[in-house]
């Protein structure tokens, strides 16, 4: 849910990239920032407001007729 996620006793990382992924998981995003004494900052990132649905049409595609 915080854009990442450590695992393996903090030898691995998973960076979450999609925030709210497909508008219904409600994590965060992240990117992992590592300087060069090997130190890491995550910058974490909500999603951007929703505008309304997207225009999408469910019509059967003529070659199922």
């Amino acid at each position: 849910m915080e854009g990442y996620n450590w695992g393996h006793d903090q030898k691995v990382v998973t960076i979450f990239s999609a925030p709210n992924y497909c508008y219904r998981c409600g994590n965060m995003a992240s990117i992992l920032e590592v300087d060069d004494c090997k130190g890491h900052t995550f910058i974490q990132f909500e999603p951007a407001p929703r505008r309304g649905e997207p225009d999408v049409t469910r019509r059967t595609p003529d070659y199922f007729l």
